[in-house]
């Protein structure tokens, strides 16, 4: 009968190691192609910023952040969804969460948008109540965080309004600093609109005060000499009920 010489422990300690390095061979490691794409990934939410940038942002520069080449995740079988979870935002840092439905897995995605918004300032000094033209103003471009709310974004939006106080040369030019324009200006002519039930009257009279849109002015009726409260509706018209 043979016995066999028991493994000294150098041998074991080789054996143990050949096995380790033979079992290691043997693991199916993820090959690039069962890999999903994370660069696939990144174009589809820079598509989606830049459809979103070109609805308000100038001059966009967006920078999408790439996640850490240790991240793997297997290919997805459905087309993975792309949800902006910063939706009401244009500028600034926002998140997107990238979707796959099969295999089940999901990343967030940080990236950053810089730009410009365009502005209404002034070219020169505007007095207190005045009315505002084309010549006061003009459109430019600026980077966003220079733009507060409220400032207007179109010339149209300015030209006709009046100064609520007096303006400043190269002034961003906000909603709060113009009022409605006058449709009837103290001292000039007015038609005075009657309303009798169903019936119409129609007079002149003299504006004894400016008034805007819907606003009520004091008027004097040429023919009868008397002053009336009349409501402004038009250019140089009022209504009395």
């Amino acid at each position: 009968m043979l016995f066999k010489k028991p493994l000294s422990f150098y041998h074991r300690v080789i054996f143990i190691f050949f096995l380790s390095v033979s079992a290691q061979k043997t693991v199916a490691q993820p090959s690039p192609t069962q890999l999903h794409s994370m660069k696939e990934v990144y174009q589809q939410v820079l598509a989606q910023l830049k459809q979103k940038a070109d609805q308000k942002v100038f001059n966009a520069r967006i920078e999408v952040r790439e996640l850490s080449d240790r991240l793997q995740l297997p290919r997805c079988k459905t087309p993975v969804t792309i949800e902006d979870k910063s939706p009401e935002k244009f500028f600034g840092r926002m998140t997107f969460e990238a979707n796959c439905e099969e295999p089940a897995w999901k990343i967030y995605i940080t990236a950053f948008v810089e730009g410009d918004l365009p502005a209404v300032i002034t070219t020169k000094a505007i007095l207190d109540q005045a009315v505002i033209t084309k010549e006061d103003i003009k459109l430019v471009y600026l980077p966003y965080k220079s733009v507060r709310k409220g400032t207007l974004v179109q010339v149209e939006s300015a030209v006709g309004m009046r100064a609520k106080r007096g303006i400043a040369p190269n002034t961003l030019l906000t909603v709060r600093q113009l009022q409605p324009p006058y449709l009837v200006f103290k001292g000039n002519r007015v038609k005075i609109v009657t309303k009798i039930g169903s019936i119409q009257v129609r007079s002149i009279g003299t504006a004894l005060e400016s008034g805007t849109l819907n606003q009520q002015i004091t008027v004097k009726n040429l023919s009868s000499k008397k002053e009336i409260k009349g409501t402004v509706i038009a250019p140089n018209t009022v209504s009395v009920y």
